[in-house]
């Protein structure tokens, strides 16, 4: 503030206009108290840094106007924090120093246990923040901002976090209550953080109710009373520091167990082992409220049904003790008029009202116990004397036992010992109950180990299954008991095949399946569900026969020297399943050929040959002569070619001597024995071919034919 002195200045209007480098402040003239010709003028900068004041008097600057000044001091803005905050929620802040010159911003917040909070403090422009934290408790935050190391001289500003979803009732809130009974709630808010509860609570019809909410003696612990006026529907709006607690808003019906009506004759006095007792409870007068109604024996609680029309229920049970039984009817947890009702229950005990179940009484198994059950619920608690269990066979008898397992259920049991029918007889004091007696078949019980596949089958062989070709099996169950066989195959992509089966008599059942694509197939045999010796069977399906997939090839095929080895090899990988053939043609033990089996489907073979001459090798893939077939093959004697004309002739001559005495071979076939290497199947045999005689003359014959020409000669 300054003072003017407009002492002899005459009669003007004093304009005081103070500007800062981006505003006007607005001043306040006033008369001095002291002296009538001094006025006061008071302003108010918000911005640091260099001002100036115009003074005008009657519309005219006064001497040494404008007047120049400088405001030092800090300049602090900050929006956006709630006095009351929920807990987890995101706060979002502003802090605007702008006009506070280049200063250090520093912003500490403090939770309500001490320790630093964690958040993000973010500059945009010149002089404005913004900040982010989340509350992860309840209590009182402080958020303290400091410039260039100063404190803000307004102090930390305080955030109230609640979470009014941690204020629970306890007990939980009745969902009905009578009319004109003062009723009482109590809400434990001691983790709901700072704040205060706020109930309202309005009826349907009555309007507004009046209630109150205190806290007791016992921090954080409140209190709600009220009285419901009529029969009505309630809801009540609980709030925690403005927010709605846990299960608010809830409702609450009112009504008036007096004005209940219940209809029910004699069977709300008296009744009979499992007969229903029937009565109906109407609720029109007394409030939307559904009842609640438990029927108690001598020894146990009763199964009560309970089927409701709008506000009339029908109630039943069926009582299966003798004696006295209550039945209580409330509504809001008070009893209706005339509850609890005493019923008295008699026996009804008759042999119709037992019912026996249990494969016990159809079927059972040599040694094995077999067990039935009599419920006897509706005659009421019998004792076991009044039963009388026998087993009658053609052969033997077996001992029955029975057992009162409790709530008029009993469990019986015996064990046969022989094959064969038998009478399962159950007397109740000397009648037959219901089905009774019963037929009973006694068998051997399955035995899975004892089921036998017939070994000739493709499947126990399990060699050479091509696709499209189908697979038969016989499966004995003759001395395997009674049970029921069950058989299925499975495709190598999980698909499941038909299999079809015939009855062959006697305990044998034959089966079949087709398999339609190659690869491992599963064939699983059950016999009353547990697998029989071998089962799951793995059954390889090999693709059909293809010749033109064969090849053949090496040096071999063409021609070799005697002596040196040939080799050629024969590869079957994509040719199916099938058997290898390969047949020598030409001089009889001039050579023979070895295969050796390799990995994925090529077979190695040689041969050394002894004699030359021309000779044809065939080869076939399951009796299909291969691409290629017949190969020629020539096998030369290198050596034979360095002697002269009269050694070639002599060794013509031996040669054709030795073909005289060893017959010539019109072929030899070598085959292996079966084994399946890769997709290929090889056997080894030989066959002899008939002999031929040699169409050349003997040398010592025509000798002596030359020696008699010379003699006639002579």
């Amino acid at each position: 503030n300054f003072f003017v002195s407009i002492k002899n200045a005459g009669c003007g209007l004093l304009e005081v206009e103070p500007k800062a480098p981006s505003v006007v402040y607005p001043a306040e003239v006033a008369n001095s108290d002291d002296d009538p010709d001094v006025r006061v003028v008071t302003f108010t900068p918000h911005q640091v840094g260099d001002h100036e004041i115009n003074i005008r008097y009657g519309g005219e600057l006064i001497p040494h106007s404008p007047y120049a000044f400088s405001v030092t001091g800090v300049q602090c803005t900050l929006t956006g924090i709630p006095k009351t905050a929920l807990l987890d929620q995101t706060i979002e802040f502003e802090l605007d120093v702008t006009g506070s010159g280049d200063v250090e911003v520093a912003v500490k917040a403090k939770s309500p246990s001490g320790k630093a909070i964690v958040f993000s403090l973010n500059k945009q422009t010149d002089g404005k923040y913004d900040g982010i934290f989340v509350p992860t408790e309840t209590g009182e935050y402080l958020l303290e901002v400091s410039l260039s190391g100063d404190s803000l001289a307004s102090g930390p500003v305080r955030v109230r976090v609640v979470d009014p979803s941690l204020c629970e009732f306890s007990p939980p809130p009745p969902v009905a209550c009578r009319v004109g009974e003062p009723q009482s709630l109590q809400l434990d808010a001691r983790r709901g953080g700072l704040g205060s509860v706020g109930v309202r609570i309005v009826g349907e019809t009555s309007g507004s109710v009046p209630c109150e909410a205190a806290e007791t003696d016992v921090e954080g612990i409140w209190t709600i009373t009220f009285t419901p006026p009529e029969i009505d529907l309630l809801t009540m709006d609980v709030k925690w520091a403005g927010r709605h607690v846990a299960l608010s808003p809830l409702t609450m019906s009112v009504c008036d167990p007096l004005k209940v009506k219940i209809d029910g004759g004699d069977d709300l006095s008296k009744g009979k082992v499992g007969k229903p007792v029937r009565f109906t409870i109407d609720v029109t007068e007394a409030g939307n409220v559904k009842p609640s109604v438990t029927a108690t024996g001598p020894t146990a609680l009763q199964a009560v049904q309970m089927k409701n029309d709008r506000s009339r229920y029908t109630v039943e049970f069926v009582p299966w003790e003798v004696g006295e039984h209550k039945v209580s009817v409330q509504l809001a947890d008070d009893h209706v008029i005339g509850s609890p009702f005493q019923i008295d229950v008699d026996k009804s005990v008759e042999s119709r009202m037992v019912v026996a179940t249990g494969d016990g009484t159809r079927i059972a198994y040599v040694g094995e116990e077999a067990k039935f059950e009599l419920e006897a619920m509706q005659s009421g608690l019998l004792d076991l004397d009044a039963f009388q269990c026998t087993v009658q066979g053609v052969r033997s008898t077996a001992n029955a036992t029975l057992l009162d397992v409790g709530d008029g259920r009993y469990v019986g049991s015996y064990v046969p010992q022989f094959v064969g029918a038998y009478l399962l007889r159950i007397l109740l004091y000397g009648n037959d109950v219901p089905g009774s007696p019963f037929k009973v078949t006694v068998y051997v019980k399955a035995d899975a180990k004892k089921c036998r596949l017939d070994p000739r089958s493709t499947l126990a062989k399990a060699d050479g299954l091509l696709v499209g070709k189908p697979v038969n099996f016989r499966v004995s169950t003759k001395d395997a008991g009674m049970g029921k066989l069950d058989v299925s195959a499975t495709s190598p992509r999980g698909r499941a095949l038909r299999v079809f089966m015939a009855d062959d008599g006697d305990g044998n059942l034959s089966f079949r399946f087709e398999a339609d694509e190659p690869g491992r197939h599963v064939v699983r045999v059950t016999w009353s569900g547990e697998n029989i010796p071998g089962s799951p069977f793995k059954v390889k399906i090999w693709p059909p026969p293809n010749p033109k997939k064969v090849r053949a090839e090496g040096p071999g095929l063409h021609d070799c020297g005697v002596g040196d080895l040939g080799e050629f090899s024969v590869s079957a990988k994509d040719a199916g399943y099938g058997t290898l053939t390969v047949r020598v043609h030409g001089i009889k033990d001039a050579f023979k050929i070895q295969l050796a089996e390799s990995v994925g489907g090529i077979v190695r073979a040689t041969y050394s040959p002894q004699e030359p001459g021309d000779y044809t090798i065939v080869i076939r893939w399951d009796d299909t002569e291969i691409p290629g077939s017949p190969f020629n093959v020539k096998i030369t004697d290198p050596s034979a070619m360095e002697n002269d004309e009269v050694d070639v002739r002599a060794r013509k001559s031996r040669r054709s001597r030795r073909i005289g005495e060893r017959d010539v071979d019109d072929g030899e076939e070598v085959e292996r024995k079966p084994r399946v290497i890769g997709r290929i199947q090889s056997t080894k045999e030989v066959k002899r071919p008939e002999r031929a005689r040699a169409m050349t003359p003997d040398p010592p014959k025509a000798a002596e034919k030359e020696e008699k020409k010379k003699k006639k000669k002579k």
